[in-house]
């Protein structure tokens, strides 16, 4: 049966500077999250020189949106008790009001100051009451991690993968955030440890599925768990068609039935992380229901869509009603010889 892509439309967005500290650096290696009903953007980490986390009292952003219906950006001073500088954590969003973070790292490799600690920055108030806390669990979580993914589900965060200082990983944690109590769900059967992989919730939240990523390799295999049940399922995800990618950015919207993953590395960089890969722009499109494999829009090379990139980050609303809002920020762009980073904030729009 023959399916129909979604209308989907950039909108780049230029947010006026905070009066007295301006606007944010370029970065890639960061988290980005949509709060309070999609009236506030969350810019946490990251990195502006290859493998050198930005400093805290730089790196944490908010941008407001105004009864104009223009953005505008606001720093978040950082709280003397709050999380140190990081690149490559995992972050998502608790019932509109509250941003997580999970572990990332602040040493020159892999192996070097991976983290394992978990923050909550409530976010519920007016803005520029935002308050940072650490949560303490009530049991041993994960061990600590960088480019790992992790994304929220009810009152529970699901994290998957990353890279660990004795390689990279395919388990799955869950979180409660009430009894802040952590759980192992186990390791994908089918999908090699990755770094870099998309966490997308599917069937509107009952199963959630890892979709590439990468392996040593970039990858376009995946493997959905099923949420009620707390397992893996038996077969894998159908994306043939798909190109091998990873650090791209994905979403889901139930009300538009698609899922969508944008851009990401598809070739790695012969310098690692001290230079920039092949990277794609394109927008996959994935059955919402099932995680299958529909078909991609190709990347435009205009000024109304975003340039190629890849360790971005994004956030997501959907509205119910057939309508659905990726916010992208920032990234790697550029080549080995000229890798850029980027600090242009877009806005793409999904519709039935």
């Amino acid at each position: 049966m023959m399916t129909s892509a979604p209308k989907v439309t950039w909108t780049k967005v230029t947010p006026a500077p905070d009066p007295t500290h301006g606007s944010p650096i370029p970065r890639s290696s960061h988290g980005l999250s949509i709060v309070q009903n999609g009236t506030r953007l969350i810019l946490l980490g990251g990195e502006h020189v290859a493998r050198t986390p930005i400093d805290v009292s730089n790196s944490h952003w908010a941008a407001d949106l105004m009864d104009d219906g223009k953005w505008q950006w606001r720093l978040l001073s950082p709280a003397a008790t709050g999380p140190t500088d990081r690149i490559a954590h995992a972050q998502a969003v608790h019932k509109d009001s509250f941003v997580y973070i999970f572990g990332g790292r602040a040493g020159i490799t892999m192996q070097e100051k991976a983290m394992s600690d978990l923050w909550k920055l409530d976010v519920s108030a007016a803005p520029g009451t935002e308050t940072w806390s650490q949560v303490e669990a009530t049991n041993e979580g994960p061990e600590a991690r960088s480019f790992h993914r992790m994304i929220c589900i009810g009152d529970f965060l699901y994290m998957f993968g990353g890279c660990t200082p004795t390689g990279r990983e395919n388990d799955l944690w869950r979180f409660d955030v009430l009894a802040k109590k952590w759980e192992n769900l186990g390791r994908s059967a089918l999908l090699r440890g990755r770094g870099g992989p998309n966490l997308v919730p599917l069937a509107s939240g009952s199963l959630m599925g890892v979709v590439a990523g990468f392996a040593g390799e970039e990858t376009a295999d995946g493997h959905a768990f099923h949420i009620a049940n707390k397992k893996w399922e038996n077969s894998g995800l159908e994306l043939e068609g798909m190109r091998p990618r990873s650090v791209c950015v994905a979403a889901s919207f139930p009300s538009v039935g698609k899922s969508i993953v944008f851009g990401g590395e598809v070739d790695p960089s012969d310098r690692g992380h001290m230079g920039a890969g092949g990277f794609e722009n394109d927008i996959v499109i994935l059955d919402e229901a099932t995680g299958k494999y529909e078909t991609t829009i190709a990347g435009g090379t205009s000024s109304d869509w975003p340039a190629t990139r890849g360790w971005s980050d994004a956030s997501s609303c959907d509205n119910g009603k057939g309508l659905g809002q990726v916010f992208v920020f920032g990234g790697l762009s550029g080549d080995d010889k000229n890798p850029t980073r980027l600090d242009d904030l877009w806005i793409l729009q999904v519709e039935k």
